[in-house]
């Protein structure tokens, strides 16, 4: 079983003063399925320990959360210094990333590219026209639609990166790093009513590749 980290949406309520972390229950489920054991990474805690401890092999940067670049609240700024930090440190230590919506987008302004606004990828499905140039074309070919989930699209992507898949209006909606082992992926196959398989083997594929 791959050992595999995986970060949290982080919330606030102003009522109790508290600050959460969760994760939907179906990360865990899915993962399950393609034997992936996920090692939940709290923001108070050193990530550096879980790695030093416990033979992590992978990272999953997980959704949720606006990225600092379009919302300044104290809560995008949080996640983003933890997860610009983890970024550093996979690419230091040759670990695999691979970043889901959110998680696509924190790695790709890391790298220095741009968000903007976008309308109309809220609670859809698409179908993907994909770069033939892609390392995962093989996999990609076999999604049939993907869903959608957010407000906000990458653009001036570096050359470091090339663009794995594209939707119909040109979003983009899969990148892959030409040097390092960073992938990002801008659907959920988590949120999926029944988990499909072919999106699951991506993800394995990825972190034994």
């Amino acid at each position: 079983m791959i050992k595999v980290a995986i970060t949290q949406r982080i919330s606030s309520n102003e009522k109790t003063n508290e600050i959460s972390e969760s994760l939907d229950i179906n990360y865990a489920k899915a993962l399950k399925t393609i034997d992936i054991l996920p090692v939940i990474l709290p923001y108070e805690v050193n990530f550096r320990d879980y790695f030093s401890l416990l033979d992590i092999e992978g990272i999953i940067l997980s959704g949720g959360n606006d990225l600092s670049l379009v919302n300044s609240d104290p809560i995008s700024k949080m996640r983003d210094k933890f997860e610009l930090s983890l970024i550093s440190y996979a690419i230091e230590n040759k670990i695999p990333i691979l970043g889901i919506c959110r998680g696509m987008q924190v790695i790709a302004s890391y790298f220095g590219a741009k968000l903007t606004r976008v309308d109309n990828q809220v609670g859809i499905k698409h179908s993907l026209n994909l770069n033939e140039k892609s390392n995962f074309y093989d996999l990609l070919v076999k999604l049939d639609k993907v869903n959608s989930y957010h407000n906000f699209k990458i653009e001036n992507l570096p050359d470091d990166f090339i663009v794995s898949a594209r939707d119909h209006s040109g979003v983009i909606k899969a990148i892959e790093h030409k040097k390092y082992r960073i992938f990002g992926q801008m659907w959920h196959s988590e949120r999926e009513e029944f988990f499909n398989h072919d999106e699951l083997f991506l993800i394995k594929y990825f972190f034994q590749k």
